[in-house]
């Protein structure tokens, strides 16, 4: 009679697992209906400020042109338009900086002023250093030094700005904002 016991705890145990339990419970997801709004005037100020920082990258690797210059005219040449090129895109971003309304984001405002210092330093540099050079005589070795370091100065003044979004990373409006913005997409 062992048998019996067992069939009979066989079938409690089938019985037990067969019979539905309790219904589990409902999760609800809602998707979003719109994506977070982003106030009109804080895209418009931010899609101007990427789009003068990006121009000026954009600007310098397409005008960036190796050259091999042989003799010291040559050299003193291609100092003045680098210094000359530099001081122009350089100029560019200033004045584009410049025009740009006050910042809705205090942040942003902050960011633009630290900018628009580094653009305003490297154009000022670049102009004296091309103006010094191209007062200085005609295959004036003497003169290629001061311009040498000038350029490469200039190049240092505006290191760290290539990226208009990452100091702006603290504050979420400007993030969102950035993100919509078509001059922060490079």
């Amino acid at each position: 009679m062992r048998i019996v016991p067992g069939l009979l705890g066989a079938c409690l145990l089938l019985t037990a697992c067969s019979e539905p339990g309790p219904p589990a419970p409902a999760v609800t997801v809602t998707a979003p209906t719109t994506a977070p709004s982003v106030d009109p005037a804080t895209l418009d100020w931010l899609d101007g400020f990427c789009s003068a920082i990006h121009g000026y990258r954009k600007r310098t690797n397409a005008e960036a042109a190796p050259s091999e210059p042989g003799s010291v005219v040559e050299v003193q040449k291609a100092l003045s338009e680098q210094l000359g090129g530099i001081a122009d895109r350089t100029g560019e971003v200033v004045d584009r900086l410049t025009a740009l309304p006050p910042a809705p984001v205090p942040l942003a405002e902050t960011v633009r002023k630290a900018f628009l210092a580094k653009y305003t330093t490297a154009r000022d540099r670049a102009r004296d250093a091309k103006t010094a050079l191209d007062r200085a005589k005609t295959g004036d070795v003497a003169s290629q030094d001061p311009a040498m370091k000038a350029l490469e100065q200039a190049q240092q003044d505006v290191d760290g700005t290539y990226d208009p979004v990452a100091p702006l990373v603290e504050s979420r409006e400007l993030m969102l904002a950035a993100a919509s913005a078509p001059g922060c997409k490079a």
